[in-house]
């Protein structure tokens, strides 16, 4: 049973060894015929169909010629980019193994064409960097590190679009000829509307602060109370507006860290959690500024009233204080 059982296991090495063997095989002979015949094509002056047919030779099996004679059918195709970039990649394959005649023929053919590029840049509003927010061209992603930077493409009609969650999707087309640099601006992208039936999401709370307070008094003075109940407003301001500034240092330091690793410091950011959180640590700093100037006031306001209470005063007084996030507002109504 032992000896059985080690026959079948080196049959089926030798069979999976075998058809190993065999696929590499089939597939270089598939990438000569797809390659054989995508020269042919080319002396035809088909080019189209001889880059369709190069490509899947390539795909079979990379070579170096398949991608020096590839990149010359993207030339004659006038798509100068492609053609420039695979005549570099050839340039650079070729050297790694030692060829320095295909080198310098990917390295001068690539030369010969770069004043030809057209290059396009895609720029986006920073607002735009909310999270999930993503950008194409012509159907591939673009990397947050390529925003403001000219890349090479073919001449011809692209594509940019913009998308995020909630948000309405934005597209542009551009047509790009050649040596010429094409520019693309994404924009804010609008938030999308609320379907049929559906609730409208919360909305983006706004701290807020709000002190009452009223007495009624047949013969003492209310104003020492609405003294002190002013400057208790004042003071409790303050401290939200402490609790303000706290949270945006602290929002701060996370977006520089952020904006550090992604190798884009300061205004021009490359990380999209970055800059929503430089743009929350801004709000933060507005609303630490609206409070603790306010309560200031406030508490000063408190103590003046306080002190210059006179000794009798009948009356019914109400004190509030509102504060909406942009702005804070102090009421005082009654008979003083």
């Amino acid at each position: 049973m032992t000896k059985l059982a080690l026959l079948c296991a080196t049959a089926l090495c030798l069979l999976s060894q075998t058809a190993f063997a065999q696929q590499p095989t089939s597939n270089k002979i598939a990438a000569e015929a797809l390659f054989d015949r995508g020269l042919q094509l080319m002396q035809q002056g088909s080019f189209a169909e001889a880059c369709t047919q190069l490509e899947q030779s390539q795909a079979l099996e990379s070579g170096i010629g398949t991608m020096l004679y590839l990149a010359e059918c993207y030339e004659r195709l006038g798509r100068v980019a492609s053609a420039w970039a695979l005549f570099r990649e050839a340039s650079s394959a070729a050297r790694a193994e030692g060829q320095s005649e295909r080198a310098q023929a990917g390295a001068t053919r690539a030369a010969a064409l770069e004043a030809r590029l057209p290059k396009l840049t895609v720029k986006v509003d920073p607002r735009a960097l909310v999270p999930g927010f993503e950008v194409e061209r012509d159907g591939q992603p673009v990397a947050a590190s390529l925003y403001g930077v000219e890349v090479p493409i073919d001449p011809g009609e692209h594509r940019v679009d913009a998308r995020a969650p909630g948000k309405l999707p934005w597209s542009q087309t551009v047509t790009a000829a050649e040596g010429a640099v094409a520019s693309v601006e994404v924009p804010v992208l609008q938030d999308a509307p609320l379907a049929p039936g559906a609730s409208a999401p919360a909305a983006a709370s706004e701290p807020s602060a709000e002190l009452t307070a009223s007495s009624d008094s047949d013969g003492g003075s209310v104003q020492p109370l609405v003294g002190i109940i002013v400057g208790a407003a004042g003071v409790v301001a303050i401290g939200v507006g402490t609790i303000f500034g706290a949270s945006a240092m602290s929002k701060k330091d996370d977006a520089d860290k952020r904006c550090e690793a992604a190798g884009t410091p300061g205004a021009a950011c490359a990380d999209a959690r970055g800059v929503e959180l430089n743009g929350e640590a801004q709000d933060a700093a507005t609303l630490a500024n609206v409070f603790v100037i306010g309560g200031a006031a406030l508490a000063i306001t408190g103590v003046v009233l306080y002190l210059t209470a006179p000794a009798e005063e009948a009356g019914t007084a109400h004190v509030a204080l509102r504060s909406s996030g942009v702005a804070t507002t102090v009421s005082l109504e009654g008979a003083f």
